[in-house]
């Protein structure tokens, strides 16, 4: 075997387990950017829930800001009538 037919084999063994590293990582990559891709459409529905959550709490508490003053204008005006009295 002459020195080139061995430079060649070496070439071709190294270039073989470039590839076999890339291919590997290749894989975790690509299901990494599956988790993600999922974690991101996960995020995305909580965001959803979590507005309509906070669209539902805001409503409820101003319902409850008017019960308070419709509450305190009653209490006024009872108050108001016994100190005509």
């Amino acid at each position: 075997m002459e020195i080139t037919e061995v430079i060649f084999v070496a070439l071709g063994l190294m270039v073989s387990i470039v590839a076999f590293f890339l291919k590997k990582e290749s894989m975790k990559v690509d299901g990494l950017s599956q988790k993600i891709r999922t974690i991101e459409i996960d995020l995305a529905e909580n965001s959803a829930r979590d507005c309509e959550r906070w669209r539902e709490t805001q409503k409820s508490l101003e319902d409850r800001r008017q019960d308070n003053i419709k509450m305190y204008e009653k209490l006024e005006k009872m108050n108001h009538e016994i100190s005509k009295k």
